[in-house]
């Protein structure tokens, strides 16, 4: 399973890149080729996009916080005390 999202972020991402310039560069752009260098590139980004979500399940490596102004339980207050 790796090994295809491997293959997805160099071959498709890395060929819709190499359109996308050779697009940008030339003299006469080809709004059909710029299309399709864009739409090679967008499965790869709309993956990443997901893991960086924290409403997908596959970003937010911070600990969710207690909405503002709400009470902090009794073990995390024992905690900032110092357990006195």
């Amino acid at each position: 399973m790796g090994r295809w999202y491997l293959l997805k972020d160099i071959l498709l991402t890395g060929t819709g890149v190499a359109v996308i310039f050779s697009q940008v560069l030339s003299s006469h752009p080809d709004g059909l080729l710029l299309g399709t260098g864009l739409a090679l590139t967008v499965p790869t980004i709309a993956d990443h996009v997901k893991a960086l979500l924290p409403s997908s399940g596959g970003g937010g490596s911070s600990p969710s916080r207690p909405p503002p102004g709400s009470q902090p339980s009794s073990a995390s207050q024992e905690e900032v005390s110092g357990g006195k």
